[in-house]
């Protein structure tokens, strides 16, 4: 028996949107909707869960109203596959201790995600990063974070309350720390504390500035492709946009772009959550930034329509191995690729920790392959094997 019921407050459709407003084939009567007790894992794929909390928000508190804006539009938009099954599990219940939201939201994640639910969380302030982290501590297993942010937030503050600011430090200082890799995807260097980005380097874990990733941004799929969980900060979303936001910059990932890197992580088949934080509806003009993250979720679920769970580990006749020698060092590099998707992945050698096993074969691109080609180790391959050894 679970305790859901302990946590959740249930909604139902017409909480969003009279029912006679929507079209047959739109989202919204498709989508069951948790009303307590039991719930039948094998008939639901994919979860959305509230967070009606800004409490922990330094600039966007009215982020605590987006779960619904958000549901809003989503619900509206038209259904884009019948295969997978989602049930609106309504909303966290808040108490006067912000701690209880964190504890509440772990504990709902870690319940569907132990039933190979995929959850979709609606914040909310970006301190509810530390909540999705926490519905993962009962895996025993080291995990990887990917957030979409413009800048570092790791700031120090004179309090021990966790904000939106500061909600990385306590994640790296956990313990037990079962935290592999923290990838920052869009991060903004005039926007960045240097010294704040030196840390989070010389822990080996992967930076990504904006103008690289916008470069080529299919260098994002092998990232989420190693994922567990993705988060989103509403201000790596340039302000026109994505206007929620009650410090909005001019620069940043634009719609397309983001909607992109959603579909990416539909593809993942290791992602099992992902945040959306820090959208302040009454900074948002006529709903666009609410509109950009139901589209995103669309495009999440096109993804996740055409995700194929595949591994060289597992079955090595549908992939194809490239063995790079390097001239002056003793050792050499093995890449696969597979024959269906044209996905790549690297080996590293074994680590001593049974918690390294699943990070011994990384995703990467075909870029990564070339760079090996012209005897230079790849970036991914290197900060991994410093983790590891």
């Amino acid at each position: 028996m679970n305790n859901l019921e302990l946590y959740l407050e249930p909604i139902n459709l017409n909480d969003i949107y009279a029912r006679s407003n929507f079209s047959e084939n739109m989202w919204g009567p498709h989508v069951r909707f948790y009303k307590g007790g039991e719930l039948e894992y094998d008939k639901i794929q994919i979860a959305v869960v509230g967070v009606k909390e800004g409490r922990g928000s330094i600039f966007n508190a009215a982020s605590a109203l987006a779960p619904d804006a958000i549901r809003k539009e989503f619900y509206t938009l038209y259904r884009n596959t019948s295969r997978y099954k989602i049930i609106d599990m309504g909303n966290i219940i808040t108490t006067d201790n912000i701690k209880d939201t964190y504890f509440a939201l772990a504990s709902v994640l870690n319940e569907l995600r132990s039933n190979n639910i995929f959850t979709v969380i609606l914040g909310g302030g970006n301190d509810l990063v530390y909540g999705q982290y926490l519905g993962y501590q009962e895996l025993y297993e080291m995990i990887n974070i990917a957030c979409i942010d413009e800048r570092v937030d790791m700031k120090n503050t004179s309090t021990k309350l966790v904000t939106s600011e500061s909600y990385l430090m306590p994640i790296f200082m956990h313990q037990p720390n079962y935290l592999f890799n923290y990838n920052l995807i869009g991060y903004q260097a005039y926007l960045t504390d240097p010294s704040e980005l030196d840390m989070v380097e010389s822990l080996n874990f992967d930076t990504y500035r904006l103008g690289g990733v916008r470069d080529d941004i299919s260098e994002v799929e092998p990232t989420l492709r190693v994922s567990d969980m993705l988060c989103i900060d509403i201000s790596a979303i340039k302000s026109s946009d994505a206007p929620a936001n009650a410090y909005p910059s001019p620069n940043g990932f634009t719609s397309e772009e983001i909607c992109q890197i959603f579909r990416y992580a539909g593809y993942s088949d290791r992602l099992s959550s992902i945040g959306i934080y820090e959208l302040n509806t009454l900074e948002d003009d006529k709903n666009q930034t609410a509109k950009l993250m139901a589209q995103s979720i669309w495009y999440f679920l096109e993804g996740y329509e055409n995700r194929k769970i595949e591994s060289p580990q597992a079955n090595d006749k549908d992939f194809l191995k490239y063995t790079v020698e390097f001239e002056d060092v003793d050792h050499s590099l093995i890449f696969w690729k597979s024959k269906r998707t044209d996905r790549w992945w690297m080996e590293l050698p074994y680590g001593d920790s049974e918690h390294y096993k699943k990070n011994q074969l990384i995703p990467c691109s075909y870029n990564d392959y070339l760079k090996a080609c012209k005897e230079e180790l790849p970036d991914r391959w290197m900060k991994a094997y410093n983790k590891l050894f």
